[in-house]
């Protein structure tokens, strides 16, 4: 249940206040209070006129904020809601507010602009107030960006199938891995006389073997600079949260995610407001977590048709403006259409390259059944192999 929704007739995205003040202002009319009922013909208008800001189905009610009457204190935010003509939910199926929603939810992937809370927010709340203000994008292009992502993620889609035991099983397989597979040391066969040599390290022969068991999967992960250090967790969380469910494919957005990474990090590395609130040891990995910068760039990609050279001498117009700027312009809702995008690029990418055998998701257990195969093989063996 969004607490923000976009005004067709207005290009704009207002809370309930600010549409109940407009709707005023427009008929010169009072503002109805808490226990004034809204009028039928202003019903009529929302019901026609305001869309959901993530799915665009229109046939929004107004639901008015409540407080206790013992303590005075809220217990209930204003949004609005979509009913269908019979009663049931009227979103997409597809839409982040789709389901038992609370009524403050904000779906990860939308920035809000205005709740400048660092350094990084801050200044990029500045560009897009300067960039409204200048006319180079608009709360138009904003709703239009959201609609462009929602009709890919429709589009695109694969069902969640990934045991969720398996990334913290690969991560595990690549810390053990010292490098690329090599054929050739497999014309060492292991024996008796090979086990006792003096200092024979079986623990590292066996991560060896186990690791030469699963080459073909770590040499695609390899060759696709896909690594599970830091990121098995977030894997493992979203395919049990989502397993035998149909997924946006972030595969489908491979391009648009490179060019806005190198736009985010260019503006990082010579925008001096961004510049100085993030790391300066890495610019490509400090605005991995700026969601607000993401979500500026993307959106300048987008009114750029995705054209770098474009995008940044939009930025260049933007960043080089000196007037005095209206901070209130602000208040809108971005998209950040790469949330959690490397977590779900790894997952699908995983998902295809195998088929799991449930059997084989622990590492450490596979390395110690390995060793105690061997050791049974080759009989006792010398304090110093084991």
């Amino acid at each position: 249940m969004p607490i923000t929704a976009f005004s067709a007739s207005r290009e704009i995205e207002l809370d309930v206040t600010q549409l109940l003040e407009d709707l005023a202002q427009r008929t010169q009319r009072p503002t109805p209070g808490k226990a004034v009922a809204i009028p039928d013909d202003w019903k009529r208008f929302i019901l026609d006129d305001i869309e959901c800001p993530a799915c665009f189905r229109r046939g929004a009610e107004v639901v008015r904020a409540s407080t206790s009457r013992e303590t005075g204190q809220a217990i209930r935010q204003a949004y609005f809601r979509f009913p269908t003509s019979t009663g049931g939910e009227g979103h997409h199926p597809f839409c982040d507010f789709a389901g038992n929603v609370p009524a403050d939810h904000v779906p990860e992937n939308l920035v809000q602009f205005s709740s400048a809370k660092d350094g990084v927010s801050k200044a990029i709340r500045e560009l897009v107030c300067r960039g409204i203000q200048l006319g180079v994008l608009g709360q138009r292009d904003i709703r239009a960006m959201r609609e462009w992502y929602f009709q890919r993620k429709v589009a695109s889609r694969f069902v969640v199938t990934l045991d969720p035991r398996a990334p913290k099983w690969i991560e595990s397989l690549q810390r053990m891995r010292a490098g690329p597979w090599n054929k050739a040391s497999e014309d060492i066969v292991l024996s008796k006389a090979i086990i006792e040599i003096p200092g024979f390290d079986l623990v590292a022969a066996a991560r060896e073997a186990v690791t030469r068991r699963h080459h073909a999967l770590l040499d695609a992960l390899m060759e696709k600079r896909v690594w599970m250090h830091g990121t098995a967790p977030r894997i493992e969380k979203l395919a049990a949260e989502y397993q035998g469910k149909a997924v946006f494919d972030p595969s489908s957005l491979q391009h648009e995610y490179q060019r806005t990474q190198v736009l985010a990090t260019f503006i990082c590395r010579n925008y001096a407001p961004v510049a100085s609130a993030t790391s300066k040891s890495d610019a490509g990995v400090s605005v991995k977590g700026a969601r607000p910068l993401l979500a500026f760039s993307s959106l300048l990609l987008f009114i750029s048709e995705w054209d770098l050279n474009r995008a940044s001498n939009l930025f260049a117009q933007i960043a080089s403006d000196v007037s005095a700027v209206d901070l209130s312009l602000g208040n809108v809702i971005g998209l950040n259409p790469f949330h959690d995008f490397e977590a779900w690029s790894a997952l699908k990418l995983v998902q295809g390259l195998m088929p799991f055998d449930s059997e084989k998701f622990d590492a450490k257990a596979e390395v110690e059944r390995w060793i105690g195969e061997t050791k049974s093989t080759y009989g006792a063996l010398s304090q110093d192999s084991n």
